[in-house]
């Protein structure tokens, strides 16, 4: 018996198509595999560039963080400041960044690499979760010291008065001069006896004859003159300030703000533990020695003093507060200044004692019976801006130093 031959036929050709299919599905497979694959690649490679990206971000904001401090503060060597270790020489404070897209964060390092001419500032910046996401940046900037002081400048004598002195002095307060011939009192008004009454003011020589920077019992020398002589400027817009200090006033009050010294009744003693030493003083006063914070002992200091020999501090007293008294059992090694024009013509010294110069803007009152201002020759020791330690820089970026990796 013969098979039909078209039905051997057929099965070949359905077997060929079932073949076919089975080719064609492991090929649809494979592709959506490789398709799966590649998304899920690129999908890391997107996110593994945004978090690059964020990285970068925060070392770049690390850097103009490090650059503007670096425009205000001494740069005295090469110092790291990195979370958590902040030796002198860094940042106050060092913030952790935040990615905005992944809510990586990132906590960035400051280097700051002293050169002979310029400071090389990098940033390094890298994932709190994951160090490897890690981005660099780095400029040069150039440091130009910023004086208070004009190179050179003497301290000025105890008593700098814009104005006058409203009423003579009662009771015996005491100025100290270094020599007979030195100025006890100068004014930008007039060097007379009607506007810079002695009364009972008395005028003694003084020599430190141990270096220690205090007036020693034994040390005092004979009475003197009431000496006294003008300076220019006046009147005028702060002119006793611009007669002693090359900075404008706004500057030295901007540059004490930003380091955090601004002081009401927390006022430290001893001298100062940063730079510049230049304290705002928001008070009112009558300023004693409850104002006065911490606890100091040495050669010329205890907790009721502010500032020490040869490392004296400049105490700023705004307008806006007047003119406070700084009473009695309160030592200041230094220099205070009053703002205010009007005040203190009718509220004199409260009985302080002063080893360096009081700077009124107006006409002051007179001080207290036992008031002392003592004449101290602070430049012998270097330059004034060493001396005062205004450790104040302006810090400009160098052009074509910027690189990134």
């Amino acid at each position: 018996m013969k098979f039909p031959h078209f039905e051997l036929k057929a099965r070949q050709q359905g077997a060929a198509t079932l073949l076919v299919v089975l080719v064609l599905a492991l090929i649809m497979g494979i592709v959506a595999l490789t398709t799966a694959r590649t998304g899920l690649m690129e999908q890391k490679m997107t996110g593994n560039d945004l978090r690059a990206r964020e990285a970068q971000e925060a070392a770049e904001a690390g850097l103009e963080y490090a650059v503007a401090w670096a425009q205000n503060n001494n740069i005295p060597a090469t110092v790291t400041c990195s979370s958590g270790s902040l030796p002198a020489g860094c940042p106050a404070a060092l913030t952790t960044v935040t990615g905005s897209s992944t809510g990586e964060s990132y906590i960035y390092t400051l280097t700051y690499t002293k050169g002979a001419d310029s400071v090389k500032v990098t940033s390094s910046a890298r994932g709190a979760a994951d160090s490897s996401i890690a981005a660099a940046s780095e400029t040069f900037v150039k440091q130009t010291p910023v004086g208070l002081f004009d190179v050179g400048m003497h301290m000025p004598p105890p008593w700098v008065i814009a104005g006058c002195i409203t009423s003579a002095a009662t009771g015996t307060p005491d100025t100290f001069v270094l020599n007979g011939a030195n100025n006890a009192v100068i004014s930008g008004t007039a060097a007379d006896s009607a506007c810079l009454p002695q009364g009972h003011l008395d005028v003694t020589t003084w020599h430190d004859d141990n270096g220690n920077g205090i007036k020693d019992a034994g040390e005092e020398g004979a009475s003197t003159t009431f000496n006294r002589g003008t300076f220019p400027g006046c009147p005028g817009t702060h002119c006793a300030w611009n007669y002693v200090f090359q900075m404008p006033l706004e500057d030295a009050i901007e540059r004490a703000t930003a380091a955090g010294h601004v002081y009401a009744s927390d006022i430290p003693c001893g001298p100062a533990t940063s730079a510049p030493a230049i304290y705002v003083i928001d008070n009112g006063g009558p300023i004693n020695s409850a104002d006065i914070a911490g606890y100091c002992t040495g050669t010329g200091v205890d907790s009721a003093t502010i500032g020490a020999p040869n490392q004296p501090v400049l105490l700023i007293v705004p307008s806006a507060n007047g003119c406070p008294k700084f009473n009695g059992g309160v030592t200041i090694y230094g220099i205070i200044y009053f703002e205010s024009t009007t005040d203190c013509a009718s509220n004199g010294w409260g009985g302080a004692t002063v080893y360096g110069s009081v700077i009124w803007e107006g006409s002051v009152d007179k001080p207290n019976a036992n008031s002392e201002f003592i004449e101290v020759d602070y430049e012998d020791a270097g330059d004034l801006n060493t001396i005062f330690n205004t450790g104040m820089d302006d810090a400009t970026r160098i052009p074509g130093t910027w690189k990134d990796f």
